[in-house]
């Protein structure tokens, strides 16, 4: 089921309208329906976690590629390659700046990079 699709039936399982999911999220009108009619399928992170956060679910309720999720005490590298540890994951994000020194991922964090990182291999592997 599509990113779309889950937040339309999770909004009127909730009983929200359209609006109100806006209003809750802070998500203008237009993004929100582009995103439940599948026009935009790759939403930023912070668009995601206000749409859960308004439909009181976690990011892993909206993931619509529940097989493309690690465990979160190893990341995964490119296909072929091994794994690398969640320290060696750890050091690698605050050396790039996207986290401070001794800050861990959340678990929706890791879902969400995790989700990234399958959407990426199929990108690839379709051009390749």
């Amino acid at each position: 089921m599509s990113l779309g699709s889950k937040i339309n039936e999770i909004r009127k399982r909730k009983g929200l309208s359209i609006d109100e999911l806006c209003e809750l999220s802070g998500i203008p009108k237009g993004t929100l329906s582009k995103i439940t009619a599948g026009i935009t399928t790759s939403p930023t992170l912070d668009t995601v976690r206000a749409i859960a956060n308004a439909l009181e679910c976690k990011l892993d309720d909206l993931d619509d590629n529940q097989s493309a999720k690690k465990s979160p005490d190893t990341a995964e590298a490119a296909p072929g390659e091994g794994r690398i540890s969640m320290e060696e994951s750890n050091r690698l994000l605050d050396a790039l700046g996207l986290v401070e020194e001794g800050q861990d991922l959340s678990d929706d964090d890791l879902a969400f990079l995790a989700h990234i990182i399958g959407l990426l291999d199929a990108w690839f592997r379709k051009r390749g």
